[in-house]
């Protein structure tokens, strides 16, 4: 018999190089069986700001492993950027790991400026730095002041790399009409350091995702190696007609500086040629409603109100943009106005889902019961597979006493997602209607470690264990809900209910004068006060007894404790 053919070995598995109290740093073998087209290296990568230490995870890890590379990680345990003492302890380990084999060191922001700084330090001769800073020292960047705020003058002496310390071969990609960016860029690019600088406009401080696709990361870490900057040049001004991501950025900034029709325009262009949707809307909604709170918050609402109008006229071809003012009115009180703006975001597509949620809720809270259902029920059919539409759609039945299609509605979503919060409270409320209390309180405590403190849902569970006869119980979860929050009428009310069930009448007296206080607009609570009346008594005040003991005599009572 012919032997069997021998299984293929497996790689080492990750080990950690090196950590102390401010990094770690971590080995990951190149994975087996993974075909490259790039020349035999190790990929040096320091994590940006928010990525922090996970097993044995590090930035960077997945390009890498699609690519068939080893990959060291550098990993900040906080917002340090790598003190120097500390990679300094780390540099034999990573040294001796690479054997003085080609490497090449690759860092976003926090990560960028680490990857420049130390290359040289760790034996490295490339290096890709995207979006660096020169340092985070007010004395060296005093206008850019994002990062001031994590200085330490202890940690961060001498942060801006100098010529001693600039690698063989450096490119870094940075915008120049991002000011921030440009100045960091502008004191990496001093002619002693000799950092060449891949200009990347209107993309802001994410040039990152341009290098989002591994073919095209793949073909960039090949230039670096073989220092080639005109091919470097030369690829990225190609990357911008083809890259999703490029178009995307530039549109955001373009919607910054007031270029709503030319952002439409880019945006458009993105989802043609692979941008997701959802990106796109998330973008819009996260610029203007932190626009429109900050106006909001400093007394401008008539200016807010005005730029919402402003811009619903400039995008009324663009059903994104319409959808999202839609959503802000709503949030900003001005939910007869949002109207409008949904049903043009309809007009130019059906595909939104959100959009139809957001039609059926004005519509409901002008009393327009049956327009607002029949809004949903259509964006069931036109738009499928929206787990917050199909709950919307299954209150909306609950409301219209349709049980059975209101169900329907829940179990939709619970067969795709069996811990989905809304879904499990959704169809508790259908199973309470039905009297069956007792089945309800177990879907709600399903809930519980999924969403604790919930005050809608623990109001609900303590609701539902009143109707049992299980006061005492229900009012642990009043009180959580009236913690968290203290506006809620029902809270209240639930647990002055409780207290009276469990005989300790005064002590409901004072919860619903205390909420009565609190709550001078709610009529519920308002009632529940009047129908217990005041207290009987004071409220009772715990003092903590006065230690009259020696200071000498609590310390060695405390020092000869059993406990």
């Amino acid at each position: 018999m012919a032997p069997e053919p021998a299984l293929p070995e497996e790689p080492p598995a990750p080990r950690i190089l090196y950590e102390d109290a401010e990094i770690v740093v971590i080995h990951r073998p190149a994975p087996a069986g993974v075909a490259t087209t790039l020349p035999p290296f190790t990929l040096v990568t320091f994590a940006e700001l928010t990525f922090r230490p996970d097993g044995h995870a590090v930035w960077g890890q997945e390009p890498a492993a699609r690519l068939g590379l080893p990959v060291i990680g550098f990993v900040a345990k906080r917002e340090n950027w790598f003190p120097a003492a500390a990679v300094q302890r780390a540099a034999p380990a990573v040294r001796a790991a690479l054997g003085g084999a080609q490497a090449l060191a690759y860092g976003y922001s926090m990560g960028g400026y680490a990857a420049l700084k130390y290359a040289r330090l760790l034996g490295i001769t490339r290096v890709l730095s995207v979006c660096p800073q020169a340092s985070i020292d007010p004395v060296d960047v005093p206008t850019d002041k994002r990062f001031h705020k994590f200085f330490e003058r202890g940690l961060h002496a001498n942060m801006r790399p100098s010529a001693d310390e600039a690698p063989e071969f450096a490119v870094m990609l940075a915008d120049p009409y991002m000011e921030d960016d440009r100045v960091n860029a502008t004191l990496l690019a001093a002619p002693e350091l000799g950092i060449h600088w891949l200009r990347t406009p209107f993309v802001g401080h994410a040039s990152i995702w341009l290098l989002a696709e591994t073919e095209f990361l793949q073909k960039v870490m090949g230039m670096v190696l073989a220092a080639d900057m005109a091919a470097l040049s030369h690829s990225m001004r190609d990357r911008r007609h083809h890259s999703p991501q490029w178009f995307f950025r530039v549109g955001v900034n373009a919607f910054i500086r007031g270029r709503y029709h030319l952002a439409a325009r880019l945006w458009d262009r993105a989802e043609q040629i692979g941008l997701h949707r959802s990106t796109r809307e998330h973008e819009v909604m996260h610029i203007l409603s932190g626009t429109i709170s900050r106006m909001v918050s400093k007394g401008r609402k008539g200016e807010a109100h005005r730029m919402v109008l402003h811009l619903t006229e400039v995008h009324g071809n663009d059903a994104v943009v319409l959808a999202q003012i839609g959503h802000i009115l709503i949030g900003m009180g001005e939910g007869d106005m949002a109207e409008e703006p949904f049903r043009a975001s309809l007009a130019l597509r059906k595909d939104i889902q959100h959009v139809y949620q957001g039609l059926s809720l004005v519509l409901g809270g002008k009393g327009k019961r049956d327009e607002a259902l029949a809004i949903a029920e259509q964006g069931i059919r036109e738009a499928p597979g929206d787990a917050a539409l199909h709950i919307h759609l299954g209150f909306m039945l609950l409301n219209f006493a349709r049980l059975e299609d209101a169900e329907t509605q829940f179990n939709i979503v619970l067969s795709q997602m069996p811990d989905h919060v809304g879904a499990l409270i959704g169809k508790s409320h259908v199973l309470g209607a039905y009297g069956r209390q007792a089945d309800a309180v177990g879907l709600v405590k399903q809930t519980l470690p999924l969403a604790p403190h919930d005050a809608g849902n623990r109001t609900w569970l303590g609701q539902l264990l009143l109707v049992l006869g299980q006061p005492a119980e229900a009012e642990e979860h009043f009180r959580i809900a009236v913690e968290h929050a203290p506006g809620n009428g029902a809270a209240h009310i639930g647990l002055a209910r409780s207290l009276e069930r469990t005989g300790r009448l005064d002590e409901a007296r004072h919860v619903a004068a205390d909420a009565a206080a609190a709550l001078p607009h709610d009529a519920r609570v308002q009632a529940i006060h009047r129908r217990m009346g005041p207290p009987a008594e004071p409220r009772l005040v715990e003092v903590e007894p006065v230690d009259q003991r020696s200071g000498l005599r609590r310390f060695l009572s405390a020092f000869f404790s059993r406990e």
